[in-house]
């Protein structure tokens, strides 16, 4: 389970250079959120409740900003180029997609993913 987050980064970069992302956001949001619930219930179990929920939102982020950066490398490897003027050269660009993502779309996935495990300690611990 420690390698959940990792795979769902790569399956991610993947799949957003040869896949339409648009088209599968919902899926993809899905994959690399289960992979960070997966990978931060292995990992931080025993700390305590909210020490453990930034860990889960810094491993999203960490998760989300890999995923892009998989996607960065295919991207340039290809022979393509970014079109976001926005952020100057192509290596700034390319920092900034990774950032951009490592923030936008890591921390709500790692709020989510936290809320999910806080849940669960929740109930897991009614039981005993």
């Amino acid at each position: 389970m420690l390698l959940a987050a990792p795979a769902a980064a790569l399956a991610g970069g993947f799949a957003a250079e040869w896949l339409d992302f648009r088209e599968l956001r919902v899926p993809l949001l899905l994959m690399v959120g289960l992979g960070v619930v997966l990978t931060a219930r292995a990992a931080f179990a025993g700390r305590p409740a909210l020490t453990a929920a930034a860990l889960t939102v810094a491993l999203s982020v960490a998760t989300w900003a890999a995923a892009e950066a998989v996607y960065v490398v295919l991207h340039v490897a290809t022979g393509q180029r970014f079109n976001f003027e926005a952020f100057d050269s192509q290596p700034a660009q390319a920092i900034g997609l990774i950032a951009a993502h490592g923030v936008f779309l890591g921390a709500p996935t790692g709020a989510a993913a936290a809320l999910a495990l806080l849940a669960w300690r929740a109930v897991a611990g009614r039981g005993q």
